[in-house]
């Protein structure tokens, strides 16, 4: 009996050390602008975004880790309006990332963050003419990029957390600024 106590006790007490794991698995969602740039040099700027991220980071330490994750994102609200006035349309783009990740403490659950990594992504929109829905070309391109973000986060004892971060994109010809808010569980 005093032996079926003790497992059960155990199993019990494993949640309670779920904070100190170096393993932690997380996604965002985000809404920001984007701004896309020709290959002449001129700017379209203003066109709203949605953006989706998912990643996984291994802590080696209190203050630093690394993360590798997908992301994603499309035009938003306003993108729809814009798009009437020709340029560039029904622009998404999606790829892979790797970052570094460091943190300081505010206090035992609060802490400031940031990553800086690479990315490895593929975008995708249609070239139109200026009020009318004829598409002269469609391009999809894949390429090579930064990755930054910054941002604040929580972590609870039950190994769940929260977080609001700014993150930068720029995507070949693309640049997309999104402030994300996520959630994550450190196991």
């Amino acid at each position: 009996m005093k032996r079926l106590l003790l497992v059960i006790g155990s199993l019990l007490s494993v949640g309670a050390y779920a904070g100190d794991s170096n393993h932690i698995v997380g996604g965002s969602i985000g809404y920001g602008v984007q701004d896309f740039e020709f290959e002449s040099g001129q700017e379209t700027g203003g066109e709203d975004s949605f953006a989706i991220d998912a990643y996984y980071r291994y802590m080696f330490n209190e203050h630093f880790g690394i993360e590798t994750g997908l992301f994603g994102g499309t035009g938003g609200v306003a993108s729809v309006f814009t798009g009437l006035f020709g340029g560039v349309d029904n622009i998404s783009y999606k790829g892979i990332r790797g970052a570094f990740y460091g943190q300081v403490p505010l206090s035992e659950s609060n802490h400031l963050y940031a990553k800086l990594g690479a990315s490895a992504n593929r975008l995708s929109y249609d070239v139109s003419r200026a009020f009318s829905s004829d598409v002269i070309k469609s391009v999809e391109s894949s390429g090579s990029d930064f990755y930054g973000a910054v941002g604040w986060g929580i972590r609870f004892q039950s190994g769940i957390g929260m977080n609001i971060e700014y993150q930068y994109v720029p995507v070949q010809e693309l640049k997309v600024q999104n402030f994300n808010i996520g959630m994550s569980y450190r196991f």
